[in-house]
């Protein structure tokens, strides 16, 4: 459907596609389907033939901000030696996909770290899957994090690692869509979508709701199928600055922004900034010793912004309702 500076996107039906007004989104009028369902499948690959599948599958890192799987790889030479870091975690882990892959994909999963193995043999593969101690919590999922508390580093030299290629990281999610590819020869043209929901007293019904979506996938059919209490729809997680939307205009699916939506019965209510009290919760809660209380009091020259990973987590906890967010993005670039 669209090739343009090592960026690829796949029709994933036979249809029409266009550009939406604003020229952001595509949106698909379908006159056929496009289905592959093949069983598992192995096959041998060497460097060349595993960045043809990439390219070929249109795959992306789905825990790195607009990066090609293809132009990820190629950063990485065979004959250098760094660090292959196999996460169980996707960034907001809507879902369990280590759970997935061990239990439907195991076959391909060990394929694969053989795999990475042979392209790369001066690489050290650090598998975090199938560590039982390992549980998710915020912000596990976000890499220079999880690179931070596994491998005991500060959080400015991961995120070097990560920019300076040191790191090939890959995440559950990421890795979920690579074995679809590489051996059920299923290019990415789908997506996991979890639903969850919010009653009027603000509690979440946390009952599994998940739909593996087609790119371009109108999403009406989720209030259509939902009890009509819930009004307000939002693409955002808590952690993050929430954009309501009537559910009725929820749009189309995009495979490469949506991974969850949450459905409110009510408007959440704006939070209103009242005076820092001292409690000092966003420095308790804060991950990484960022100090954020001190954006709050105006000395941003002592918030440690190579610390912050912009998770969100002071924003939430502060009792008075003061978006910390907003300063952050006003120092970190």
């Amino acid at each position: 459907m669209l090739a343009h500076n090592g960026k690829k996107v796949l029709a994933p039906v036979n249809g029409v596609a266009n550009l939406t007004p604003d020229q952001k989104y595509f949106q698909i009028k379908q006159d056929g389907s496009w289905s592959t369902t093949s069983p598992y499948h192995f096959r041998q690959f060497d460097f060349v033939t595993l960045l043809e599948s990439f390219d070929e599958g249109a795959l992306y890192s789905l825990d790195l901000v607009e990066t090609p799987l293809k132009d990820y790889f190629q950063k990485f030479k065979k004959e250098s030696s760094f660090k292959i870091v196999l996460s169980p975690f996707c960034r907001y882990q809507h879902l369990n996909f280590e759970e997935m892959i061990l239990r439907d994909m195991k076959d391909a999963y060990l394929s694969f770290i053989e795999l990475l193995k042979l392209i790369y043999p001066k690489a050290e593969v650090s598998n975090f899957f199938e560590i039982p101690s390992l549980d998710f919590e915020h912000p596990n999922g976000i890499p220079e994090f999880f690179l931070h508390k596994q491998f005991h580093q500060s959080v400015d030299k991961t995120r070097k690692s990560l920019i300076g290629h040191e790191v090939l990281f890959l995440g559950a999610e990421t890795i979920f869509h690579v074995l679809r590819k590489l051996y059920y020869n299923e290019p990415f043209t789908k997506r996991h979508l979890a639903v969850f929901l919010v009653d009027r007293k603000g509690r979440m019904d946390l009952e599994p709701r998940q739909f593996f979506l087609t790119n371009g996938q109108a999403l009406a059919f989720i209030p259509a199928n939902l009890d009509k209490r819930y009004k307000i729809a939002s693409f955002e997680t808590v952690f993050e600055e929430v954009t309501p939307m009537d559910v009725g205009s929820l749009g189309y699916f995009n495979i490469y922004e949506h991974y969850s939506i949450t459905l409110y019965e009510k408007l959440p209510a704006a939070r209103k900034e009242f005076s820092c009290i001292d409690c000092m919760e966003c420095n308790n809660y804060c991950p990484t010793n960022a100090n954020p209380v001190q954006l709050i009091k105006g000395k941003t020259e002592e918030f440690e912004k190579s610390q912050c990973i912009s998770c969100g987590i002071c924003t939430v906890y502060c009792p008075s309702g003061i978006d910390i967010r907003k300063r952050i993005e006003g120092v970190v670039v």
